[in-house]
């Protein structure tokens, strides 16, 4: 039987990594501006990213319960972001699709929050830019493995 434990310099990285990521996190989601709930904010790109999707696959993806993001679709449908419409295929099936206003929201927080992340990274040298690069490309392929 193999010990999948990791060493102790592994372990000592991930910590390190996320005394990094979460602050970093948290303060790409102060960007956003107020306007949404950062739980609101996912919910938004995950329906941009997807197309119109059900209630449930919405709470299946996001790992959120049903009423969780029924509460999200409401407040998000106040702010005009999203629009619902039945499923043609199911009559029965409510969709939650983004608006144009929606879409455009979006986009301009995501570019702030780029814009806001590239300030920073333009203090460092290329060098470091290019080692965060091949960072990131390990962390994608670290967070894409499912299990």
């Amino acid at each position: 039987m193999s010990d999948d434990r990791p060493d102790d310099t592994t372990l000592e990285l991930a910590a390190r990594l996320r005394t990094v990521v979460v602050p970093l996190a948290r303060s790409l989601r102060q960007q956003l501006g107020g306007r949404l709930t950062a739980t609101q904010s996912s919910v938004l790109g995950t329906v941009l990213r997807h197309g119109p999707m059900a209630m449930s696959a919405i709470a299946a993806t996001e790992q959120l319960s049903l009423p969780m993001v029924s509460k999200v679709v409401a407040a998000l449908e106040r702010e005009r972001l999203v629009v619902k419409a039945s499923d043609p295929n199911d009559g029965r099936v409510c969709l939650v699709g983004i608006s144009d206003e929606g879409r455009d929201w979006v986009e301009e927080t995501r570019r702030r929050r780029d814009q806001w992340l590239a300030t920073r990274l333009s203090s460092i040298d290329e060098g470091e830019r290019d080692a965060i690069g091949r960072a990131v490309d390990a962390l994608e392929r670290v967070m894409s493995d499912p299990s």
